[in-house]
């Protein structure tokens, strides 16, 4: 422990304090009131600093090697607690997402990704290096579906996407075929083509205009399972068939049709689960004019904040969009817009640049890790970082879906909090241990 502070390493302690000490600032800031009080919300954040500060040096005292040897343990563990939080959680903004324990609000997607992170690396690192890739495949998505669907009917698709992503990250450092990669982009990019020309028909094309025979018939939940579940069948038959007695011509369309079953079946839970405010949001997001006054309103004040920073900002305490409370979320979602306002552009360039030198950090750390657990937990927890950087960000400005996602250290809430303080501990765990390993 004595030398966490020594030379280059302190970087790896110093950034987060750093974006937690900007959060502090920023959350005090939209806390104000008109009668000139505070929600204190603040005080809150700052106890889960220290509360997230002691389970790092817990974090730091233990091998990550043991750790990794016991994420079957927290894997279950996180899925009991989903599946709890599906039963008895509290739904808050739509979401069932919440658990109450002693007072205190826990998401229990937050503790997930976590989990999924060390138990996805430990499977990852066991594959035997004769097994067929399509085979390992097929495993990591028995690995992936438990904990993607119970987000999913909570329903939380900005979580969701995150375990995506930490899947897609963590797959491109473990697996050894790029074909199964290519696969999984191509799976993501048709259920984002899908979702998009789903919402805007049924969200936005038939509210205004007459309805189009076909696309009533292609694009409803029933025909996406439909699709789904003939494309599963041939694939599944064509897979048995290729452990018995491979046929050429019909293998080569198992991964076709592979790719557009499961394509069709995530967009088919989808467009059952995800709730109108939801489709709204992707609505939006083609086009905020589209519900001006409603889904399109967070989105257009957001815009409006960012501008009114200009190079400075208007001055830390004093945003206009912030105290006259036209933006909603400004503590949670929509913090960035509310730097931008009282910081300016010298502000934001200053939160994005200590984001990309500590997630520079991370890569770093994947590369120097000796062994293939310490570079796969580092590519799963750089999964989680890069994609609640951008989407935050990106939702902000306006290039990005609504999705609910915070920015690590910087947003409140104490869930995501500790999730990015011990992801912070595990990389530098991983760092600190390179040569160990």
């Amino acid at each position: 422990m004595k030398d966490l502070l020594k030379g280059h390493t302190s970087l790896f302690i110093l950034i987060p304090l750093l974006l937690s000490c900007i959060g502090i600032v920023f959350i005090l800031s939209t806390g104000q009131l008109d009668d000139g009080q505070n929600t204190n919300l603040y005080i809150r954040q700052l106890a889960w600093i220290f509360i997230g500060i002691g389970l790092s040096v817990f974090i730091l005292s233990i091998d990550y090697y043991y750790i990794i040897e016991t994420s079957l343990l927290y894997y279950v563990g996180g899925l009991f607690l989903l599946v709890l939080t599906l039963l008895i959680g509290r739904e808050i903004k739509g979401a069932q997402s919440w658990l109450g324990i002693w007072g205190f609000g826990i998401q229990s997607s937050e503790i997930m990704k976590i989990c999924y992170v060390l138990f996805y690396a430990k499977f990852l690192k066991n594959i035997p290096k004769d097994q067929k890739e399509f085979v390992t495949f097929y495993q990591s998505l028995f690995i992936l579906l438990p904990p993607l669907a119970l987000v999913l009917l909570q329903p939380d698709l900005g979580t969701a996407i995150i375990f995506c992503s930490i899947y897609v990250i963590m797959s491109l450092v473990g697996f050894r075929d790029i074909n199964i990669l290519l696969s999984i982009v191509i799976i993501g990019v048709i259920i984002c083509v899908l979702m998009l020309s789903y919402t805007y028909y049924q969200f936005y094309y038939l509210s205004n205009q007459s309805n189009i025979a076909i696309l009533d018939i292609l694009l409803t939940p029933s025909t996406f399972l439909a699709i789904a579940i003939i494309l599963l069948i041939y694939a599944g038959i064509t897979f048995v068939i290729e452990l018995i007695q491979p046929i050429q011509w019909m293998h080569q369309f198992t991964g076709a049709s592979l790719i557009g079953g499961l394509s069709f079946l995530a967009m088919g839970v989808l467009s059952t689960v995800l709730k109108p405010y939801q489709w709204n949001r992707l609505l939006v997001f083609i086009n905020p004019e589209f519900d001006r006054l409603g889904a399109g309103y967070n989105i257009i004040q957001s815009k409006i904040a960012i501008g009114a920073g200009g190079l400075t900002g208007q001055g830390i305490f004093q945003g206009t969009q912030n105290l006259r409370g036209f933006l909603p979320e400004k503590h949670t979602d929509f913090i960035f817009a509310i730097i931008a306002e009282e910081s300016g552009f010298f502000g934001c360039f200053i939160v994005i640049l200590l984001y990309a030198s500590y997630c520079f950090l991370i890569i770093k750390t994947l590369v120097a890790a000796k062994d293939k657990e310490g570079a796969l937990m580092a590519s799963g927890i750089l999964a989680i970082f890069i994609t609640h950087i951008g989407i935050n960000i990106g939702m902000n400005i306006g290039i990005a879906p609504v999705t609910g996602l915070p920015l690590p250290f910087i947003s409140y809430g104490g869930s995501f909090y500790i999730t990015c303080i011990i992801s912070a501990a595990l990389i530098l765990n991983i760092y600190n241990r390179r040569f160990i390993h």
